[in-house]
């Protein structure tokens, strides 16, 4: 979605906005059909941008309803609710941190800690490490009271981190499809 987000707003781009959203949609469904950590994850990114208004343009709001309908139509996969409710509050609240945190540095002020941790969106990142962690906590010593609670499985952290990764160098894939996307463009 950021590839998306960067032709709307950087390029100017619209169908290519559009394009790199409804595949962002369709490889996100693929995921989430397939394990319920990365549905409660990809929901809980969708709930808690849309409670901060960031999905604002025409490629968000297509992706949105594209992907609400399609994950409705092949079933949710089973996930924890505890968990959705956590992570919808660390979505959430890395959108806003991480604007209070942009408008801040925009303004020549101090960044805190805090303000670095929000500007990076780590609150989710924290979240999901923790929700692995206490399903490793769970296997590792038995019958306590995390027993009657459903977290994340320990490997969702990697992926994530991973996912996240993979985000976090998007901006020089969409230079590189946009570049492309001009040159096939020009010949016609």
């Amino acid at each position: 979605m950021k590839t998306s987000d960067e032709y709307i707003d950087e390029k100017d781009n619209l169908p290519l906005a559009v394009i790199t959203g409804i595949l962002c949609v369709f490889f996100t469904l693929l995921v989430c059909s397939y394990n319920g950590d990365a549905a409660c994850i990809f929901i809980s990114i969708l709930v808690g941008t849309a409670l901060a208004f960031k999905v604002d343009s025409i490629n968000h709001i297509i992706s949105a309803i594209l992907f609400i309908i399609i994950l409705y139509l092949i079933g949710i996969p089973h996930f924890s609710w505890l968990c959705l409710v956590i992570c919808i509050m660390a979505a959430y609240l890395d959108e806003k941190g991480n604007d209070l945190a942009d408008e801040k540095e925009e303004n020549m002020k101090y960044l805190s800690n805090l303000d670095k941790l929000l500007k990076y969106r780590y609150v989710l990142k924290i979240s999901v490490f923790v929700l692995s962690l206490l399903t490793l906590i769970k296997i590792i010593i038995p019958n306590t009271f995390l027993d009657g609670f459903l977290f994340f499985e320990p490997i969702t952290i990697v992926y994530f981190y991973l996912f996240d990764l993979c985000y976090e160098f998007s901006n020089e894939l969409t230079d590189r499809f946009n570049d492309l996307f001009q040159r096939f463009l020009r010949r016609f």
